[in-house]
């Protein structure tokens, strides 16, 4: 749906920078087991800061532009870890691109910022867990299931649901009643805050908000049984009522560069076979597009 600044009423949002917080503000945390769901959910490691991120394929995580924009000339200084038991490991980043048209955390016209994505392309394949789809339908009014580190450090992960309060839309083009759904935003009405929005709580241990450090975290929609991608966590902030409120960049209208990036010139597969044998990671894989 088209929203305005004066619907979305936002009074303050911010990136989610990194803290010592607990990951997420409610749900439940995730076992990190080589069978989870959100076994391809991983943290993101920059000069000891962690944030979130998650595989598109063996070599690629989709994160946050804010999150890795400041790396592009030193991808090594960033690593992405899995913790899913037996699966677990960790491994550096050779290659940082960031969305065309990013220009940063500047709130625009609509309050929020716009097109904060990066993919991260990894110096060895991921072995043991294989990546998400893209979810590419509307977001509007749809219940989401968050997944992120926080600032807990690369072990401790959580899950929690919201329900997408609002959707805003592209705000380069020069038709402002465009349908180019960019960024979602929900509130979080589970901790006894003023209901930004309206609707009712998904109730404590289910409902989630974001905290400090939760920037490029993805969030899920169940399709047909498997679970996709549908966005990426950019912001938290303070509505004009006082309630408490999240969001980030959806991911439906950024595919083409998405997948372009993914398409990029990788290693012969020869050579991460050998790089594979001497790590001793060689094994079988376990997907991740789990039933939802």
């Amino acid at each position: 749906m088209k929203i305005n600044e004066k619907q979305i009423a936002l009074a303050m949002v911010a990136a989610l920078s990194s803290t010592s917080t607990l990951a997420l503000v409610g749900g439940s945390i995730d076992p990190n087991t080589a069978d989870s769901p959100w076994a391809g959910v991983g943290a993101i490691t920059i000069n000891n800061s962690v944030f979130s991120g998650v595989m598109l394929d063996s070599t690629h995580v989709l994160t946050a532009a804010h999150v890795v924009a400041g790396q592009v000339s030193s991808a090594g200084n960033v690593s992405f870890s899995l913790n899913a038991g037996s699966y677990s490991q960790t491994l550096k980043a050779s290659s940082i691109s960031v969305y065309t048209g990013y220009t940063g955390t500047t709130p625009g016209f609509d309050g929020v910022w716009h097109d904060d994505l990066a993919v991260v392309t990894l110096n060895a394949p991921i072995t043991g867990v294989v990546g998400y789809d893209l979810y590419n339908g509307s977001l509007s009014g749809r219940t989401i299931t968050l997944v992120g580190y926080g600032g807990t450090g690369s072990t401790v992960k959580k899950v929690g649901q919201n329900v997408v309060d609002r959707v805003l839309n592209d705000d380069d083009s020069n038709n402002p009643s465009n349908n180019i759904e960019e960024v979602y935003v929900f509130d979080y009405d589970s901790t006894g805050s003023p209901n930004s929005y309206g609707g009712g709580s998904l109730g404590a241990g289910i409902e989630a908000g974001y905290t400090g450090g939760d920037s490029g975290s993805p969030v899920f929609i169940s399709v047909g049984g498997q679970w996709q991608i549908a966005g990426i966590a950019n912001f938290n902030g303070t509505s004009q009522s006082g309630g408490p409120i999240g969001g980030g960049t959806i991911v439906s209208s950024y595919i083409p560069w998405i997948n372009e990036q993914m398409a990029a010139p990788v290693p012969e597969p020869g050579t991460w076979a050998m790089m594979l044998v001497g790590m001793g990671l060689v094994g079988a894989a376990v997907r991740v597009r789990a039933k939802g």
